[in-house]
């Protein structure tokens, strides 16, 4: 991937959006990708670059790092990073399709996989702690919260 003109906000936090996956109305599931160096599992998401919508951001990083497309169900809002000046707008999107081979996957052989979400918090607080507000997020905005959260403790 070519080096691409990143979006800075006036506090001069980097602006960024990041896709949480489900591809049923339970949303007992969601999809993490690999990082580019494979050590971890982590939810889709990139910089937005100048020009673009943050929605358009987020329908792109999520082609580009883990293959799939799909629409917008709910906006979990922006969460702010301040160790790594980063302001992440999160989107859960319902995936429609998802593609054998794309970007990312050719480029640096992410790997997409679907995980229970007892699985998915496992995995994102050991290794994307960043990420587990996205996920809080996801989880408190969901219709199914009571029975996501007894999946969770079970």
């Amino acid at each position: 991937m070519s080096e691409k003109m990143r979006l800075f906000d006036h506090d001069g936090y980097r602006q960024r959006a990041a896709c949480i996956c489900i591809r049923n109305e339970h949303e007992d599931e969601i999809l993490l990708i690999t990082s580019r160096d494979k050590t971890s599992w982590i939810i889709p998401g990139g910089g937005i670059e100048k020009n673009e919508s943050r929605i358009e951001a987020a329908h792109r990083e999520l082609y580009e790092e883990a293959g799939v497309r799909g629409r917008i169900i709910r906006d979990l809002g922006i969460v702010e990073d301040t160790e790594r000046k980063r302001r992440t707008n999160v989107f859960v999107i319902h995936v429609e399709q998802e593609y054998d081979e794309w970007d990312e996957r050719k480029s640096y052989g992410r790997q997409r996989h679907w995980y229970q979400l007892n699985e998915a918090l496992s995995l994102l607080k050991s290794s994307k702690q960043a990420q587990f507000e996205f996920f809080q997020r996801f989880l408190l905005t969901s219709t199914n919260y009571v029975q996501l959260i007894h999946q969770i403790k079970c």
